[in-house]
């Protein structure tokens, strides 16, 4: 009766939330409902007094990050509605671009209004401009590393995965000549050198490199392999996303070659991986995972939303920040158990192998 009662809560907000889903709007959860210049709003009981109240300002800008702008926000949404918060205020606040100009609008907007932390899914280069903006409240940015903006003030954590400790739970696994295959994204190019300079940190002169760019649409795969016997024996590091590092691994099944391993991180950690790739394409493929932990009834109210953060690390960051700020306004314990040091959230490392129906871990680090 009581799951019963509170699946009802979470259908009725959702209703009202997919109503309004491409507007901005402040969100309210409490008991009962009612939609009023975009608010979701409930009454407070008349027989304790009030908890404090939690006010989250949502911070994105659409034309820069995409898709994640909605993604984010659902899940910061479902992550409050997963605490059964009794008075909690979500607000989003579009910003045309991550410029000086448009975050310093948004925070003095924020800092009138009264809220009490802010959710910042940014760039890097938007990280580093708010850190010299906002130097009181709470602010978290599930986006980045703190690695990559190491001088900012006390009131600014960051929630991005950490690809370079990923990374090193490979190099265990690489034979002494690798092949990495990567993409001129900015995370590719990031993998690719973080990768190349943590292999040769140790016993450099017995070891080799050769780095391959793969194109846009992955046009050149066919001719980097061209001569498969340069690959045998090789570990293959794919920083590649999905499409292309399956029809690279499938290419290099055609062409024969006889591989040590294919290593990968986060960006291949994705059940496409199973649907796109033959089991014998991927059988020798170890990939590095750092979504491990789901707090049940979290996970609930974003299962419900129809939210991954079983597989999408933005999404899984952006409600463990939620669920943080939560926390440093409320005193409460959070949900989520990762440690905190110097600002950054430290996420444990798993290492999976991809199987025939699925991944199966190995090993934690």
């Amino acid at each position: 009766m009581i799951f019963f009662s509170r699946l009802m809560i979470l259908w009725s907000i959702l209703f009202v939330f997919n109503l309004f889903a491409d507007r901005t709007m402040v969100i309210q959860k409490t008991s009962t409902v009612s939609a009023q210049n975009n608010t979701v709003e409930s009454s407070q009981s008349h027989f304790s007094a009030p908890p404090k109240e939690i006010k989250i300002a949502f911070i994105c800008a659409p034309k820069v990050i995409g898709r994640y702008s909605q993604s984010t926000y659902n899940v910061a949404l479902a992550t409050l509605l997963g605490k059964h918060l009794e008075n909690a205020i979500l607000k989003r606040f579009d910003i045309s671009d991550e410029s000086i100009e448009s975050l310093s609008l948004a925070l003095s907007k924020i800092n009138q209004e009264g809220f009490n932390a802010i959710l910042a899914p940014l760039t890097l280069s938007g990280a580093q401009r708010i850190a010299t903006l906002e130097k009181g409240i709470p602010v978290f940015i599930p986006t980045v590393h703190k690695r990559d903006v190491p001088e900012t003030p006390n009131n600014i954590t960051f929630g991005s995965i950490d690809y370079v400790k990923q990374i090193q739970a490979l190099i265990p696994y690489m034979s002494n000549s690798i092949a990495i295959f990567y993409d001129d994204s900015t995370v590719g190019l990031h993998l690719k050198k973080n990768t190349e300079m943590l292999f040769m940190e140790t016993d450099s002169s017995k070891k080799s490199v050769a780095s391959y760019a793969v194109d846009a649409q992955g046009n050149n795969i066919i001719s980097h392999l061209s001569k498969p016997s340069a690959f045998n024996k090789k570990s293959i590091v794919i920083h590649l996303p999905i499409v292309k590092s399956a029809i690279l691994t499938s290419q290099m099944t055609f062409n024969g070659i006889k591989e040590r391993n294919i290593l990968s991180t986060q960006i291949n950690v994705d059940p496409a991986l199973i649907t796109l790739t033959q089991y014998h394409d991927r059988k020798n493929m170890i990939l590095a995972n750092s979504i491990i932990e789901h707090p049940p009834a979290v996970t609930e109210a974003n299962a419900l939303m129809n939210n991954d953060i079983y597989f999408d690390w933005i999404n899984y960051a952006t409600s463990v920040g939620a669920d943080f700020l939560i926390s440093q306004i409320s005193n409460d314990e959070r949900e989520y158990s990762m440690r905190l040091i110097d600002s950054q959230i430290i996420y444990p490392v798993e290492l999976l192998k991809a199987k025939e129906f699925g991944f199966e871990p190995i090993t934690s680090h």
